[in-house]
C-alpha cells in the first residue's frame, strides 16, 4: 500500500511537471510571434484589436483582419487606406479568444475609449532582453509604412468570414 502511494505521489508529480514545462514553452513559443509593435506585457496575446483603425490583427497568422464589403479580410499588408497610422504609436488591446473577431460590435464600443491614445512601449522600444528577439520581427517598419496599393485584398478565408458588423 504504502508502494502504491509514493507511486501515485510520483505519477502526480510527474504530470504537475509536465503540465509546469509545457505551460513554459507555448509561452516562449508566443512570445518570439508577438511582431515589434505589439505592446510591452501582452506576451500571451492571440489577438489585438487596434481601435484607431478598427481592425484586428492574429498574432499566429501573423495576419490583419477587416472589414470589408460585410466580409472580413485577412492580409499580411493593409491596404493603402490604413498608411498613415504607425502601429508603434497608436493603442492596440491584447484580446485571448478564438475568433476575437466576431465580437468586433462589442469592441468597438468596449475599446472606443483607446483611440487617439500614444500609451504604450512597444516591443521594439522595450529595453527587456526577453524582447530582443521580438525587435526585428516583421522587419521593423514593415506594418508601419507598408501597404496594398494594388487593389488586393488578401486572402479570403472562407471559414473565417463574419458578416456582421
Amino acid at each position: 500500500m504504502k508502494k502504491l502511494m509514493i507511486m501515485a505521489l510520483f505519477v502526480f508529480g510527474g504530470l504537475i511537471y509536465t503540465s509546469k514545462a509545457h505551460a513554459q514553452v507555448s509561452f516562449s513559443i508566443n512570445v518570439g510571434d508577438q511582431p515589434a509593435w505589439a505592446p510591452v506585457g501582452s506576451d500571451d496575446a492571440q489577438y489585438y484589436y487596434i481601435p484607431d483603425m478598427d481592425v484586428y490583427y492574429d498574432v499566429y497568422r501573423h495576419q490583419f483582419l477587416y472589414l470589408h464589403d460585410n466580409h472580413w479580410i485577412r492580409t499580411a499588408v493593409l491596404p493603402s487606406r490604413y498608411r498613415h497610422f504607425d502601429l508603434y504609436r497608436i493603442h492596440k488591446v491584447p484580446v485571448n479568444k478564438p475568433y476575437a473577431y466576431r465580437d468586433h460590435k462589442s469592441d468597438r464600443v468596449q475599446y472606443s475609449q483607446y483611440r487617439g491614445k500614444y500609451d504604450q512601449t512597444s516591443l521594439r522600444d522595450s529595453h527587456d532582453d526577453k524582447y530582443k528577439n521580438n525587435r526585428d520581427n516583421w522587419q521593423n517598419n514593415r506594418f508601419k509604412n507598408g501597404h496594398d496599393d494594388h487593389g488586393d485584398h488578401g486572402n479570403h478565408d472562407k471559414n473565417d468570414h463574419h458578416d456582421n458588423h
